[in-house]
This record gives structure tokens, C-alpha cells and sequence, in this order.
């Protein structure tokens, strides 16, 4: 019997295992460096767990290649849930689980845990090639036919810490983790607003050419402005020289109803306030972008291994029978799902290209 190590519990790494236990041929074992498995999934969506988006598209994500393209396309979330016995619901393009519960899902990916070996508190060191896979861990050693790398990312601080440190030993080509989906620190900051919330179009420019535009919710914070639109524009920031964002709270506002109504007649006595002692214009703030908040914050990052070192199957074209899924690779979505639904619809992806 083939024995098949995943290492890494988050939502990939269990929609691996899931499609893998179809087939009753497989020793399967997950290692897990953390207490608990599918920590990412439970914070997901504040806590509802937006798990796919019905507009599937790959201009949502960071490349552009077609078989990414096609694996994400192919794959049906809801069945995917329904043989979990997991009802889904939708929220115009985006998708719940029923029960609105991130639990819901977590307790759907782990119902099949007991079928498989899960050791957790278990962090990979390295990995020896020899006839069979060697792997040393903190807590022993473990033999593999083949693996499955589902070790996510640093973002949130909730999975992938020193997660790819075992491929940095085997020459395998790792784009650095930087945040993605973050909230950004500008200048000016509005302190005195901490916490207010306003929604209105958000506009991205770098050298004063545009960039992206979103529409949504903003917050501002005592270290510069957060809010889904604003989180959707970091995911620019990486490749601009001297980002800035202009702000319009009232896009649907004549400026003769402004003057009518007067501040006071859209906005919190606070916002009032500070607006009218800096003579801001609510439908054209300017505000540069100085920084993002670190990786702890970020939703998810940018980074992991290079589509390069992969073939359409996600194995790794220098070690065959080395797979890798989920954040692990260099592949990000927008907020609405689309990150989730790339995790699951990679590992089963992995896990039909091993029983293939």
C-alpha cells in the first residue's frame, strides 16, 4: 500500500485527503505543525467561511495561466461539499456554508480524520530523497511513496510558519511571502476617526496613472484606512513605486445636494467634525500610501513556490512524487472565496493527479 504524507491540516491539505480516501488504497498520513488543524478556515470570513464564488474567473488571481485556469473552472465546490454532506447557500455571487459556520466546514474537511494517520505539534525540518521519501520532523521521522506539500502561508499567523524552509535545501525556486489582502498605512492618518466606517468608491493610482478602482466599505484606523475595497487594492501595491488612494465617500451625491445638506447630513458627528477643521472635500480625499500592516494581518500573501518549479499535475518537476497545493504555492485571489475555493480545488487536484 502506497504511503502518501500531507503535510499541512488547513483546507487544501484535508480536501486532499478527502479525495484520496474515495479510493481505499492509499496509508495516508497528515502532519500538522500546529495544536489545531484548519485554523485559516475557522477565521475565514469572519467567521462564516466564504468558501467559493460563483463568478469563477482567473482574472481574480494573480496569474494568468491556463492550467490554473482550468484546474480552478473544473472544480465544482458544491458537489465537493454536498459528498461531505455539507449544504452550501448563496449570497448573491458568494458562497456559504448554510449554517453561515467556518465550524460547519471545518467539522465537514475533518469528518474523515479518523480514517488517516494525524499527528499534530509535528513541524518538518527537511527532507532526504532516497529510494522512498524521507521526512525528519520534530517529532520523529515518517517514510513516503509520495508528498503532498499543503503547509499555506504565514498570513495571519494562523498556518505556515517555517513552512517551506524543508524546499529551500532542495533547490526548489521560492518567491518570498509578502502580504496580500492587508490593510495599508498612509499619510495623513485621520486618528481621531478610528473605528468609523463609510462606504464609497476607492480609487488606486501609482505616478498618478490609474491602477484599479473598487467600490465598498472603508474603515479608518489610527494607522491608515482598512475596509474589503482597500484590502483589494494592496493586493497592486508590491509592483508600484508611489501608490496613492483618492477617496470619493458621496460618488452618489450632487455637489449642489452637498451644499444643501451640509456634512451633517451624511456623515457621523465625528467625521463632521474633523472634516470641516481640515477643509476635506468628501468626494476627493487624496491619501498616500506609505506601507501595508506586516504578514500577521494579511488574509492571505503573495509568494510561495514558483508555478515554474510545478507541472499541471502540481508535482514538482525536479522531484517526482512531491506535490503542492494550496497557499503553498505563488498563487493569490481577490477577497470573496476565491482563495478557498483555489485551496480546495487544488488538493483535489493533487490528489486525482496521484491516483492517476
Amino acid at each position: 500500500m502506497e504511503t502518501i504524507v500531507i503535510i499541512g491540516a488547513g483546507a487544501s491539505g484535508l480536501a486532499c485527503m478527502n479525495e484520496l480516501l474515495k479510493e481505499n488504497k492509499y496509508n495516508i498520513i497528515i502532519l500538522e505543525q500546529a495544536k489545531k488543524a484548519a485554523r485559516k478556515v475557522l477565521a475565514s470570513g469572519n467567521g462564516r467561511c466564504n468558501v467559493s464564488n460563483l463568478n469563477m474567473d482567473i482574472m481574480y488571481y494573480n496569474h494568468q495561466d491556463s492550467f490554473i485556469e482550468k484546474l480552478i473552472k473544473e472544480f465544482d465546490v458544491i458537489d465537493f461539499f454536498k459528498q461531505l454532506s455539507l449544504k452550501l447557500r448563496f449570497e448573491k455571487n458568494l458562497v456559504y456554508p448554510y449554517s453561515l459556520s467556518s465550524l460547519s466546514v471545518k467539522n465537514a474537511l475533518m469528518k474523515n480524520i479518523d480514517q488517516v494517520s494525524y499527528i499534530d505539534e509535528c513541524e518538518v525540518l527537511s527532507i532526504k530523497n532516497n529510494k522512498s521519501y524521507e521526512i525528519i520532523t520534530t517529532n520523529g521521522h515518517y517514510q513516503a511513496d509520495k508528498i503532498v506539500i499543503a503547509t499555506g502561508s504565514p498570513a495571519s499567523h494562523l498556518s505556515g510558519q517555517n513552512n517551506l524552509k524543508m524546499l529551500e535545501k532542495m533547490n526548489v525556486s521560492l518567491i518570498p511571502f509578502t502580504p496580500s489582502l492587508v490593510q495599508v498605512k498612509t499619510k495623513p492618518v485621520f486618528k481621531a476617526l478610528k473605528g468609523q466606517r463609510v462606504k464609497g468608491i476607492v480609487t488606486l493610482y501609482d505616478q498618478n496613472q490609474l491602477i484599479e478602482k473598487q467600490t465598498g466599505e472603508i474603515m479608518f484606523t489610527d494607522y491608515g484606512l482598512s475596509g474589503i475595497c482597500v484590502m483589494q487594492l494592496s493586493r497592486y501595491l508590491k509592483r508600484l513605486k508611489n501608490p496613492k488612494l483618492v477617496l470619493n465617500l458621496l460618488p452618489d451625491i450632487e455637489k449642489e445636494e452637498l451644499q444643501h445638506y451640509g456634512l451633517e447630513g451624511f456623515f457621523h458627528e465625528k467625521i463632521v467634525h474633523v472634516f470641516k477643521e481640515k477643509n476635506i472635500d468628501p468626494q476627493h480625499i487624496e491619501i498616500k500610501i506609505v506601507d501595508t500592516m506586516p504578514i500577521e494581518k494579511a488574509q492571505v500573501c503573495h509568494g510561495g513556490v514558483s508555478l515554474k518549479e510545478v507541472d499541471e499535475n502540481l508535482q514538482l518537476k525536479k522531484y517526482s512524487g512531491i506535490y503542492v497545493c494550496g497557499e503553498a504555492l505563488d498563487v493569490d485571489g481577490d477577497c470573496g472565496g476565491y482563495n478557498l475555493h483555489f485551496a480546495f480545488a487544488s488538493g483535489v487536484h493533487v490528489a486525482k493527479s496521484i491516483k492517476k
